[in-house]
């Protein structure tokens, strides 16, 4: 789940690595679900707020 977040900050909001770590250390939360076939998910949870404007 860090390693997707990070990627999808960088891409989409242009992020260098160092500013999307950043970021996810500081606003992003992670949870932990269990499938049925008991199988474990993560997944990361960032609010919008948080997020930058893309830059051009």
């Amino acid at each position: 789940a860090f390693r997707k977040m990070r990627k999808f900050l960088m891409t989409t909001k242009k992020l260098t690595e160092d500013e999307a770590i950043s970021l996810i250390s500081l606003g992003v939360d992670f949870g932990v679900t269990q499938v049925v076939d008991g199988n474990w998910g993560v997944h990361a949870i960032v609010r919008k707020s948080m997020l930058p404007e893309a830059k051009a």
